[in-house]
């Protein structure tokens, strides 16, 4: 059974390979680590209400990749 506390250990894994994937396409692109992370966090401040996290990593990456390009 998964507590909480295995829960958001689990997300935060997923959360961490998400960021560092998502800070190595995009800083080669020449956008600034700080501004990958700074959006990562508020992706998942805005999703961290969500009931159903199984697809929280790509919804976060999702959104960063639309507020970096502008295409929101």
């Amino acid at each position: 059974m998964l507590t909480a506390s295995t829960t958001t250990r689990t997300d935060d894994a997923g959360f961490a390979e998400t960021e560092e994937r998502l800070v190595a396409r995009w800083t080669a692109e020449g956008v600034s680590p700080d501004t990958v992370r700074g959006a990562v966090a508020e992706a998942r401040d805005r999703l961290s209400g969500a009931r159903v996290r199984s697809f929280l990593p790509i919804l976060v990456e999702r959104s960063v990749r639309l507020r970096i390009t502008g295409t929101a």
